[in-house]
């Protein structure tokens, strides 16, 4: 394979050096503002492509997805559009969207609408995925086709994809079923705001067990661990709703499995609950607002612990966060390590390493860093990378 950055082990001369964050050089984007958006929605409609190859995953909290040079991370939250007679009810941003499936393959979807991510939370019915995990595979057309809406495919495209679920030996078929096939589906144009019509044709290469992609991203892609098959490597997954601890060996088997539960997103519920108790309220206005998790991952993601957005509720949470931090993150480490010891699994690792969108909190990052972990650039779609990785395989693109 080409482009390999080599991962030193534990082991190595110089710790400290090799433990610094690798660089996974790639030509994925990650849009972060409107106007990059805007202008990457544009360039693909217009860029002529025919055939596509990607990767999703389905995510808990957000569902993260590369499709060809581009990545896309949205709210995994889904709202059915049940009054037909709604006017000017449609919608698109870089992180939601209104998509009404025409026809096609899925004859039970003609002339359905949804909106999904940020635009189905914004509606007061709506579906969260990680709520009940059968809607991962129940919902994963409806969930690729807003990516593709999102992300302004040409029309008439050929897109080869690899997923991943918490249990395909019982979703594995039902998910190619629902997804695989030609879909006409509407959406709202990015830039010209009208309502426009797709033709996809959607081939589903593999159904993988959840972190497949991110070993396989690991082992074979360009965060490559030098790994012999008879060596052992203890990834930590940190996600929305839970902590996934997996040995693997250099051939990609798994070794053993162990699950903690409450991500980042307990996190996010701790801080909030923290900020409810707060007796500084500004106005009898803002007095008995509950806050919200998700708005408080914002302002954690942001890199100003700010909540809210106005001035009856804006409001720095840096305290809150240090010390839900700390009672969220020891009583986990000390799981991991109960584990990774009673499983004689610490002392033989050459490897720590850890992804997924709860390690790159700050503070987390380095407390990982300071434990020898190396932890990947864009560790929230590490998975999806290796997906894409494991679709081209098959593809032999």
């Amino acid at each position: 394979m080409r482009g390999f950055k080599v991962i030193q082990p534990l082991s190595s001369q110089n710790p400290e050096k090799q433990r610094l964050l690798p660089t996974i050089r790639t030509m994925t984007i990650t849009y972060t503002n409107a106007t990059n958006w805007l202008v990457q929605a544009e360039l693909l409609a217009n860029s002529g492509l025919t055939d596509l190859t990607g990767g999703k995953d389905a995510g808990a909290g957000y569902g993260k997805a590369i499709i060809g040079d581009f990545s896309i991370m949205m709210p995994a939250a889904y709202s059915l559009v049940r009054n037909r007679n709604l006017m000017h009810h449609e919608t698109i941003s870089k992180d939601g969207a209104w998509v009404r499936y025409v026809e096609g393959t899925r004859l039970d979807l003609k002339d359905v609408q949804f909106f999904w991510g940020s635009a189905a939370i914004a509606q007061a019915d709506h579906t969260l995925l990680h709520e009940d995990k059968s809607k991962k595979a129940e919902l994963a057309l409806e969930s690729i086709l807003a990516d593709l809406a999102v992300l302004n495919i040409p029309d008439g495209v050929k897109l080869s994809i690899s997923l991943s679920n918490h249990n395909p030996e019982r979703w594995g078929q039902e998910i190619k079923r629902r997804v695989s096939g030609t879909h006409t589906f509407e959406h709202l144009h990015p830039v010209t705001r009208s309502i426009v019509t797709k033709t996809v044709e959607i081939a589903v290469t593999g159904i993988y067990p959840e972190g497949f992609g991110s070993i396989a991203h690991c082992l074979f892609g360009e965060a490559s661990l030098v790994l012999d098959p008879s060596e052992l490597a203890i990834a930590l997954d940190i996600g929305s709703s839970t902590w996934l601890i997996t040995v693997f060996n250099g051939s990609g088997a798994v070794i053993d499995r162990h699950l903690i539960e409450g991500g980042a997103g307990e996190l996010h519920s701790m801080i909030a609950e923290a900020l409810d108790k707060r007796n500084d309220h500004i106005s009898l206005i803002s007095r008995d607002v509950k806050h919200s998790p998700t708005l408080v991952n914002q302002g954690i993601v942001s890199g100003t612990f700010t909540y809210g957005g106005n001035h009856l509720t804006v409001k720095n949470f840096e305290t809150e966060y240090s010390q839900c931090l700390d009672e969220w993150w020891s009583s986990r480490i000390e799981k991991f390590a109960n584990f990774v010891t009673n499983g004689n699994y610490l002392d033989r690792a050459k490897y720590l390493v850890a992804w997924g969108g709860g390690v790159a909190m700050p503070v987390v990052d380095q407390n990982l860093a300071d434990l020898g972990f190396v932890v990947l650039q864009n560790p929230q779609f590490i998975n999806a990378f290796g997906l894409k990785l494991l679709t081209e395989i098959a593809t032999g693109a």
